[in-house]
């Protein structure tokens, strides 16, 4: 079973937090925690990088909005201030006691039933038809720190005082792009690439990397890109009984020239990933837990090599038009492209809970801003052309790689290998309709009530599934 690394930080003690965490006191404040790195040197100020779960020393410098690092939390005598990143995937959660004055940040949403009642809050989930708004979530009292944000609770001669500063959304700036060429945006969003994966290598020079890679071309630049900077890397494709991509990820690992490992999971082993999905996405929207199943899968089954990395294609689709609507106007296509990237900062889709619970650092560098913001710069006739999407990386990456390569047809992560049709019959089967949302509801619930026991990690994927299931055949 995984172990979950969380943080949290309150004005008042939690006993229910006692028995599973370290506690620190820190004069106002008490920080619980479980898996966070922190060395005695950094005490009593500190930053936490939500991203990695490591703390280092304050420079005391202030936060400010927009910010593209990862998201933090800083512990500072008598005030204790989040800064959540531009696009927010590694979630901060708050809730407060307005009676009593008492607050908690915490890193986990399945901590909530254990911090609520210090907080003189109750404890309830949302109806399954009542989808959370924005940074509202599926527990009523609990919200995000909103995302591009510094938010300050500061102790002072009136009590504890809280105030927020938004930032500027980067996003606005894209609605007029200025690159117009393909193959010099398709080049210019490679080298930004490549430079954000050398500089993964450059600050971990002794860690090694696995790619998960498909037939397609985002893990396969990824892979290809990784390659070429003399990178440790093995790739691995992840296959299903409902199908694969290992044809294209063997003709893309050979061209890289990296070893390719082809794991094929039974049909049970991303079932069992369901529960876990939910888990480490605090969410139970349908498209996200099954864009997610894959790399949830393999890490729970333990198909990666040990002591690796994980470097990723996820995020492409989102800034580069994969996955586009029909559009009648470029300015139609920008706003799809936008929307899309605004939605990830409250679906948690891109967050690291689930490869930090198995002991694994992972990286998205189609999410890092000087490739985003390439991407953002290129305008919809460079990304959609002729009926194909991604038009300006597949010509530039034509120069690198056979046409049938860089021109391969276009599938999703999570309908590669049939995954999602897969899914849905497996859940229309065991409970005889087809609302997937429905199962997923349950299977949060009954998370929640195992937190609620303190038993944040050690429950049974089976047994979670098969109750959801019952409990979604049950109520139709």
């Amino acid at each position: 079973m995984a172990a979950s690394t969380w943080v949290v930080v309150a004005n008042c003690k939690i006993p229910e937090l006692e028995g599973i965490s370290t506690r620190i006191d820190a004069d106002r404040f008490h920080l619980y925690h479980q898996g966070l790195e922190l060395p005695t040197s950094v005490l009593p100020s500190f930053d936490v990088d939500v991203r990695t779960m490591r703390a280092a020393a304050s420079d005391h410098l202030p936060y400010s909005a927009p910010r593209m690092a990862h998201t933090s939390i800083r512990l500072d005598e008598d005030v204790v201030a989040v800064a959540t990143s531009a696009f927010n995937e590694d979630p901060v959660y708050t809730a407060s006691g307005r009676l009593n004055g008492r607050f908690a940040y915490f890193t986990d949403l399945f901590l909530a039933p254990l911090i609520l009642p210090s907080l003189g809050l109750p404890v309830v989930q949302r109806h399954v038809a009542a989808a959370p708004v924005e940074d509202e979530t599926l527990i009523e009292h609990v919200r995000r720190v909103s995302y591009n944000t510094v938010q300050e609770t500061r102790r002072t001669s009136r009590g504890w005082v809280t105030r927020t500063v938004h930032g500027d959304d980067p996003l606005n700036r894209y609605w007029r792009p200025t690159r117009h060429n393909p193959m010099r945006a398709g080049n210019d969003q490679l080298q930004a690439l490549r430079q954000v994966i050398g500089d993964y290598a450059a600050a971990s020079p002794h860690t090694a990397f696995t790619t998960l890679l498909s037939g397609g071309i985002d893990s396969g630049a990824v892979t290809f890109l990784a390659a070429e900077l003399g990178l440790p890397v093995v790739a691995c494709s992840v296959g299903s009984t409902w199908g694969n991509e290992f044809e294209g990820a063997r003709q893309l690992a050979g061209l890289a020239g990296v070893e390719l490992m082809e794991a094929e999971l039974s049909e049970d082993a991303f079932v069992r990933a369901i529960p876990d999905t939910v888990r480490w996405l605090g969410g139970i929207a349908p498209e996200v837990v099954e864009v997610a199943l894959t790399a949830t899968a393999v890490h729970r089954d333990g198909v990666l090599p040990p002591d690796r990395a994980l470097l990723t294609g996820y995020g492409s689709d989102l800034i580069n038009a994969g996955l586009y609507s029909p559009y009648d106007s470029d300015k139609e296509l920008i706003a799809q492209v936008l929307e899309a990237v605004h939605r990830t900062r409250f679906t948690e889709e891109l967050n690291s809970r689930s490869a930090l619970a198995h002991g694994r650092p992972v990286f998205h560098p189609f999410w890092e801003w000087p490739v985003m913001k390439v991407a953002l710069e290129t305008a919809p006739g460079c990304k959609v052309r002729e009926g194909r999407e991604k038009f300006h990386l597949r010509t530039a990456f034509n120069a690198s790689v056979p046409y049938e390569v860089a021109w391969r047809q276009k599938i999703a992560v999570h309908h590669g290998g049939g995954l999602q049709a897969g899914v849905a019959r497996r859940l229309a089967a065991d409970t005889g309709h087809d609302d997937r949302r429905r199962v997923y509801h349950h299977c949060f619930a009954l998370l929640l009530e195992r937190a609620a026991d303190g038993h944040l990690d050690d429950w049974e994927s089976e047994d979670i599934y098969e109750r959801a299931a019952h409990a979604a055949k049950a109520t139709l």
